[in-house]
């Protein structure tokens, strides 16, 4: 099996968990999401001064996202799960936006492993919603062992 195999495979299970809590009428999101959400914002609030709508905010928090979940994963697979979600499939045949794009991965990358080092949770799923004048963030996350 390759590393990329055994990353998809942990995506599927906690696929697959989250819809079986979610069949229970268990939801993810109250156990956890205000505190997930507070977080996340705080990962990223060095750089949400480079958005200025909700779309581009939601394109910030993914690549965020990716970068939190891959630096919960050992050091050797992370260039394996970079390659995987920025694949030519994915973004297509600019090599200079795959370079740019795992570069910033990285930096979000050491920074959640500097300054969140202790947070082991898997970011699930996240959704931004506009309320009147200002943004706001739901996190479904699962801790991991």
């Amino acid at each position: 099996m390759t590393k990329k195999s055994k990353f998809l495979r942990e995506l599927k299970r906690l696929e697959q968990k989250h819809n079986q809590l979610s069949s229970h009428n268990v939801s993810l999101s109250s156990i956890e999401s205000s505190k997930m959400s507070k977080v996340l914002e705080k990962f990223m609030s060095p750089y949400l001064y480079l958005t200025n709508d909700l779309s581009s905010k939601t394109k910030l928090f993914t690549i965020g996202v990716v970068a939190w979940n891959a630096s919960l994963y050992p050091e050797e697979e992370r260039e394996d799960i970079t390659d995987l979600l920025f694949s030519q499939e994915v973004i297509g045949d600019d090599v200079n936006i795959k370079q740019e794009l795992t570069d910033i991965v990285q930096q979000l990358i050491d920074r959640k492993l500097t300054y969140f080092p202790e947070d082991k949770r898997l970011i699930i799923d996240f959704d931004l919603q506009k309320f009147g004048d200002s943004d706001r963030l739901f996190v479904t996350s699962q801790p991991i062992k």
